[in-house]
């Protein structure tokens, strides 16, 4: 019997060892994976001007370091567009923003589109929001939720403006394109 309790009690000890060294794997964020995923597509469907084809290949991330920062880093940090080597920013502050291809802005900092708007537009930055109306705030490209999928729209305007040129692919898979 007293064999029976010690194979008992080592048994449980296994158990309580394991269970408590067993790794849990978290699942990724899906619609991080998905916005990356787009704003990789984006700086390759992307035609900037001249000026703008050489040196490292700026995304930048305008706000605390989410989800969509982390795939980006994780996924696409120091694969190349042409020739130019993709480097990831984050920004805090507005101010410390200088030269992006693209600015994907958070949520959070979605006010800041009208300001970003004009201090980008002669820097040639996409940018990119994820709130409902930034595109008439002067975003180019927005993020929307189309039932469960994410989804994005396309101001041409804006993008023009920031002389930009939009490959057709992208208007054509966008939900939304205001000319």
């Amino acid at each position: 019997m007293k064999r029976v309790f010690y194979i008992f009690i080592v048994l449980i000890a296994f158990i309580g060892l394991n269970s408590s060294t067993v790794k849990t794997t978290q699942m990724p964020d899906t619609r991080a994976v998905v916005k990356a995923l787009y704003i990789y597509t984006f700086a390759t469907l992307v035609e900037w001007p001249e000026q703008k084809r050489s040196g490292d290949f700026v995304i930048g991330v305008f706000g605390e370091k989410t989800s969509v920062y982390e795939e980006l880093i994780k996924k696409y940090s120091g694969k190349a567009i042409g020739s130019q080597k993709i480097v990831i920013q984050n920004y805090r502050n507005k101010e410390a923003i200088q030269n992006c291809h693209i600015l994907y802005i958070t949520e959070v900092n979605s006010h800041y589109v009208p300001a970003l708007a004009t201090q980008m537009a002669p820097k040639n930055t996409l940018l990119v929001s994820e709130k409902v109306g930034s595109l008439t705030k002067g975003a180019i490209v927005n993020f929307v939720l189309e039932g469960n999928q994410q989804k994005y729209e396309i101001n041409k305007t804006n993008a023009k403006t920031h002389k930009l040129v939009i490959a057709d692919k992208l208007t054509d898979l966008a939900v939304n394109v205001i000319k």
